[in-house]
């Protein structure tokens, strides 16, 4: 089952456009998740943690009913759910608002990013933009006056702004439809190794936010003033390192691959061992934070890979899985065994990855 974008527009023009949807969206989506926590029950949260991956799976419906004009209708359902949050108080109004939001964020994301990784540039600057979204929401976050009714608002107005630029990229898309499993992207084998590569990617999203502050209370028995600072710092170092790494990468020629490998892996190793670097101080965790986001930025190329496979929707709906295994290891492990088991699963599902994807690993290298 495949899902393609196109956009029948000049590529300069549209590659803005993208890079400004993005940003604006990514700030909507982090900004939310981070408040949810704090204004949100426990099952509205739940919504929007797994509904912003696991609604993905109404992408084909969504590109069936709606063709050219899903990426505008999706920002507006995100927007609106936005709306509900602020005004009503109803706890199935809240509910359904909290899910229209996810799907509206997830869908019109995803087509975002299915057109941005046509290229590894695109990929690499698709995950700046993310990454810039994300480091304006926490700065959003500091702000001491923002009131739910006023933050729902200031977000649904965010994205908003969207809609005449995304009026103005037409999207033309092809249906899911299902393919012979002989043919490139199709079949469980070829299909395989894109749900271990974004069941990786969860953990590596989602390890920050879940072995980090385990491991200064772990330590200290609360989160210091300057935790809010690192998730900052992890966006900001790769709005800043993903163009020189992606840059780095693509010196080493054929062996492009080996250096992606050689970098994940190297993340992984750094996020197994938070104690080692004494994440419970400020200059350990800057450090520790920093090394991971530069190890991030290397997944814009399995992005690209994955687009090349005509594999990246289920790349992304198994990023969802890796989230929750995160969450589910960290909870059920002890310390400092959980962080260990996750690096040790994330090493291994990469390798796992280049090896059932080696008799396509010659077609990554142009």
């Amino acid at each position: 089952m495949s899902v393609q974008t196109t956009v029948a527009v000049a590529k300069p023009v549209i590659n803005i456009r993208l890079f400004t949807i993005r940003i604006i969206t990514a700030v909507s989506l982090f900004a939310v998740l981070g408040k949810a926590n704090v204004w949100l029950d426990t099952a509205t949260n739940s919504i929007l943690a797994l509904g912003y991956r696991a609604l993905l799976l109404l992408l084909p419906l969504t590109l069936l009913v709606l063709g050219r004009r899903s990426l505008s209708v999706t920002l507006m359902c995100a927007a609106l759910g936005l709306v509900l949050l602020a005004v009503t108080s109803n706890q199935g109004m809240v509910m359904f608002a909290a899910a229209l939001f996810a799907y509206g964020i997830a869908i019109a994301g995803y087509l975002i990013k299915s057109e941005a990784a046509q290229t590894k540039e695109g990929a690499a600057y698709n995950r700046v933009a993310m990454n810039m979204g994300s480091l304006l929401a926490g700065l959003i976050l500091l702000s001491p006056l923002l009131t739910p009714t006023m933050f729902f608002l200031g977000a649904a107005s965010f994205v908003l702004l969207c809609l005449p630029i995304a009026m103005g990229a037409t999207f033309t898309t092809e249906s899911a439809v299902a393919r012979p499993a002989t043919q490139d992207g199709s079949g469980w084998r070829n299909k395989l190794p894109w749900v271990i590569a974004g069941i990786i990617m969860g953990i590596k999203l989602f390890g920050v936010f879940s072995i980090l502050p385990q491991a200064i209370l772990l330590e200290t028995g609360e989160l210091p003033a300057w935790y809010g600072l690192m998730l900052i710092l992890n966006s900001a170092v790769v709005v800043f390192a993903q163009v020189p790494v992606m840059k780095l990468i693509e010196r080493t020629g054929r062996f492009k691959v080996v250096a992606v490998i050689g970098i994940i892996i190297g993340g992984f190793a750094v996020l197994s061992s938070p104690a080692a670097f004494h994440v419970e101080t400020l200059v350990g965790a800057l450090i520790w934070v920093a090394l991971l986001s530069i190890a991030e930025c290397a997944f814009s190329y399995l992005d690209y890979f994955s687009v090349k496979q005509n594999n990246m929707f289920v790349k992304e709906v198994s990023l969802g899985v890796g989230a929750g295994l995160t969450v589910l290891i960290m909870r059920v492990v002890p310390a400092p065994y959980n962080a260990l088991v996750l690096a040790a699963i994330g090493a291994g599902g990469i390798l796992a990855w280049y090896w059932l994807n080696r008799k396509s690993n010659a077609s990554l290298h142009d």
